[in-house]
């Protein structure tokens, strides 16, 4: 409790000299969110992978229902025309009510004791040079053009906007030290590094993105890897229908072992790619849309080559799961579920092993200025299913099943929203074949959730 009450008193001094002293001003944004979940069919951390969230191979599993809440604050620190301070600060994060900590996990986040620790999640400078935009330090991480393929994080960065680049046009170059090992360790060559470049084009009716990255990492014992990925992203309006994709493509060297084993320990290649196609159309207050989206899944190779490529966009490549961010399914890409991908928990491994196709269709609906409703029905199937049956000895369906999904918000006040969602996934084939080895059923899954978010 000492260290919030020390960090408030901080922050009252700030916002005390940006008053007295003209050329700082000091501003704050952020969000409260209390949501309550129950989900049918979950066993927490016990489920069948230790993951948390629902567990469909088992309908034996119990229901699991909390209260959570969020407290997140950004401040920026204006110091002139050129220069600026930015930070986040996370009070909580889906810290859940009646336990000591978040995640039950003893001493994590005790609210009502001492060693309750303030998360700074970011802390980093901007600043507006002749060349161009500068920033520096723990940076911000928004997803990547769309949240497909990213999730919202943190990164130690020094990015360069350059000024050269004239609109519609924007170039953004940068690196970033993932792991530091040189400093602690005396290792000179052992660090993880990611170099990147971005190329924008922007208009008002059409956005283009795309993306290089080169991964240089050297910090395992036992190999390197130097492997690059290439991202394309874009948004395009014609009158009132809009067209949205993202593809993401990961190559080269995954696994570069210092001492190879022939036909045990070999280098191994990475070769994983991923899409998703969005079009809707607005139709007055109404909008309706169809998508679809598919992540590649881990070939057979893998099974009989020791140097197979790893070929799995959703196992720790091109995302651990699905960026964290994407939701277009209360349950199959929900925050606390524990499926396609998950803010809390881990994917199903067995889900991130198999890829994923999904299509689906959406809509909105603007009943008033106050109150939204939002609809959503999906079939989701494996890429492969080659490993898993390996794995688990059993031929293995590829269907995954299908997901409908009801929600409403309405806006109590210009800050203050209420929203309530329900969701029902029926369980297809692919959870019955690998619940029967372990003489179990699987469960159809069921989810009601209501969130309160109050934003500043």
């Amino acid at each position: 409790m000492k260290k919030i009450i020390s960090t408030v008193a901080a922050l009252g001094l700030v916002v005390g000299v940006a008053g007295t002293a003209s050329a700082l001003d000091f501003s704050m944004s952020g969000e409260y969110i209390l949501e309550g979940y129950m989900l049918n069919n979950a066993d927490g951390g016990d489920n069948s992978f230790g993951n948390g969230g629902f567990d469909p191979y088992n309908d034996d599993a119990g229901t699991d229902s909390a209260w959570l809440h969020t407290f997140i604050i950004k401040p920026k620190l204006q110091v002139n025309d050129k220069i600026a301070m930015f930070s986040e600060l996370r009070f909580a994060r889906y810290n859940v009510w009646g336990t000591d900590n978040n995640y039950g996990n003893a001493g994590d986040s005790d609210l009502t004791s001492g060693e309750q620790n303030i998360d700074v999640y970011t802390l980093y400078m901007e600043y507006l040079s002749p060349v161009g935009k500068i920033r520096a330090g723990r940076c911000a991480v928004p997803p990547w053009g769309g949240d497909f393929l990213s999730t919202y994080t943190h990164a130690d960065r020094l990015m360069w906007w350059p000024s050269f680049v004239a609109d519609p046009f924007e170039l953004l170059v940068f690196t970033q030290k993932s792991v530091e090992n040189d400093w602690y360790n005396n290792d000179d060559d052992a660090d993880n590094d990611v170099y990147e470049i971005d190329l924008t084009y922007k208009t008002d009716n059409l956005l283009l993105l795309g993306g290089y990255d080169y991964y240089n990492y050297k910090s395992n014992s036992n190999y390197d890897r130097a492997d690059n990925k290439l991202r394309l992203y874009g948004v395009g309006k014609i009158a009132n229908f809009t067209i949205e994709g993202e593809w993401g493509w990961q190559f080269g060297s995954w696994r570069d072992y210092d001492t190879e084993v022939p036909g045990v320990l070999e280098d191994q290649d990475v070769d994983a790619m991923a899409v998703m196609l969005d079009g809707s159309g607005q139709f007055d207050k109404l909008d309706v849309g169809l998508m679809y989206f598919w992540a590649e899944g881990q070939d057979d190779d893998i099974l009989t080559h020791a140097d197979a490529d790893v070929t799995a966009a959703m196992n720790n490549t091109l995302e651990d799961g699905l960026g964290d961010d994407f939701n277009p399914y209360y349950i199959l890409t929900g925050d606390l579920t524990g499926m396609l991908n998950s803010d809390v928990f881990n994917a199903d491994p067995n889900m991130t092993t198999s890829g994923v196709n999904a299509i689906g269709v959406h809509s909105d609906f603007q009943v008033s200025d106050q109150l939204s409703l939002h609809g959503a029905i999906g079939y989701a199937w494996a890429d492969t299913t080659d490993v898993v049956e390996a794995a688990y000895g059993v031929s293995v369906d590829d269907e995954y099943g299908w997901e409908i999904d009801l929600g409403a918000k309405y806006k109590l006040l210009d800050n203050l929203t209420y929203e309530v969602r329900a969701a029902y996934f029926n369980t297809g084939d692919f959870f019955d074949d690998i619940a029967a080895t372990g003489n179990q059923d699987s469960a159809d899954l069921y989810l009601l959730s209501h969130h309160l978010t109050m934003t500043f």
